[in-house]
């Protein structure tokens, strides 16, 4: 784990002597996605929800969202490495292996959200039959969550958590397909960084 994490080049010269293992890149996206929304829910548990049950049911939805979303980013990430660097690539297993970043960042942010939680004075929910005061309570509550100190400081640790990620895949594919290593690893960094931006400007 320290190897690619700080010697990303030296794992994967390692790696490409072996025979391909999907199942711990896959389970380290899944312990990452997993982890990460399990912390927002710990950073975000004293406020209002719009979901009956309070944040014992958020948790177990966190859960469940985790794995699914895990899944998901796993497919396309790997997908997206295959379709640009070639079937010598190991796409998935690049992929997968340069989520270590992400999931040390999830671990963080677990004990952060249980430690330092976002606090307001908002409103209860408005009735859902109200529609026009949802809306509002739901601007209001994303104004909150947005502009708090502990957002602001694992959105930075999300950023450098995906910068080491690129610079893994890149590390990887010099190795496994070093003639369309930076194609393949710009794309992937394109399109994580465009889910980033989207999901920054969502809580702003």
């Amino acid at each position: 784990m320290l190897d690619v994490l700080l010697q990303p080049t030296h794992f994967f010269r390692a790696l490409a002597e072996r025979k391909p293992n999907l199942v711990a890149p896959f389970f380290i996206v899944i312990a990452a996605t997993t982890a990460a929304s399990l912390g927002q829910v710990l950073l975000l548990r004293l406020l209002p929800g719009l979901l009956p049950g309070g944040w014992v049911v958020q948790m177990v939805l966190a859960l469940v969202g985790g794995v699914v979303v895990g899944m998901i980013l796993w497919g396309l990430g790997g997908l997206i490495v295959r379709l640009l660097a070639g079937p010598d690539s190991r796409a998935w297993e690049v992929y997968g292996w340069a989520n270590v970043p992400a999931l040390l960042v999830g671990l963080v942010l677990i004990p952060f959200g249980a430690l330092f939680p976002v606090t307001a004075d908002l409103p209860p929910v408005p009735p859902m039959t109200d529609a026009e005061a949802v809306r509002a309570w739901q601007r209001e509550y994303q104004q909150v969550v947005g502009s708090a100190v502990g957002t602001r400081v694992l959105q930075g640790l999300g950023m450098l958590g995906s910068i080491w990620s690129f610079w893994i895949i890149w590390s990887g594919l010099r190795v496994l397909a070093p003639a369309r290593a930076l194609w393949a690893t710009l794309a992937v960094a394109a399109v994580s960084l465009a889910f980033t931006l989207w999901g920054i400007l969502a809580q702003g």
